[in-house]
């Protein structure tokens, strides 16, 4: 697209040493921006949460990704963040995706996430659990948020 020259938009200018870039200002541009983001990189929202540990932040991740899987399935969730990091400090053994690592599990799968429905388990425990069941003896099916 080609303007004329009166009716150049506000961001079409000079460019380059001709916009009065040298290579002085450059540098001391580049030092202002790399002072002010080493000041500001550590008011994250995090840090306000969880502080500098990297253990607990991990744990605060697995957290958030939980809740946000209990809303996608449609399932009440109440745990806060202050009581998720007391039990598993309470927690002897790892948490993981392995057979013998610990998971927080629902005791009861057909109601939601509550202090008193939750439980530490291992993942083998957890996947040996019997299904819940209907009326019929069909296996009830979670339901998406989309879905509804």
């Amino acid at each position: 697209m080609t303007f004329k020259k009166k009716d150049t938009p506000w961001n079409k200018g000079e460019k380059g040493q001709s916009a009065g870039w040298t290579d002085e200002r450059k540098r001391e541009m580049s030092k202002r921006v790399k002072k002010y983001w080493r000041q500001h990189r550590t008011t994250r929202v995090y840090s306000s949460v969880v502080g500098p540990d990297n253990k607990i932040k991990a744990l605060y991740y697995r957290f958030l990704r939980m809740r946000c899987q209990a809303r996608y399935w449609c399932q009440e969730w109440s745990i806060l963040w202050e009581d998720y990091l007391d039990i598993y400090k309470t927690m002897e053994g790892k948490w993981g995706r392995k057979k013998r690592n610990k998971n927080l599990c629902r005791i009861d799968t057909t109601k939601g996430w509550h202090l008193h429905n939750v439980v530490l388990m291992t993942r083998r425990e957890a996947m040996r659990r019997k299904r819940a069941k209907d009326d019929d003896g069909n296996v009830i099916k979670r339901k998406r948020r989309r879905d509804e």
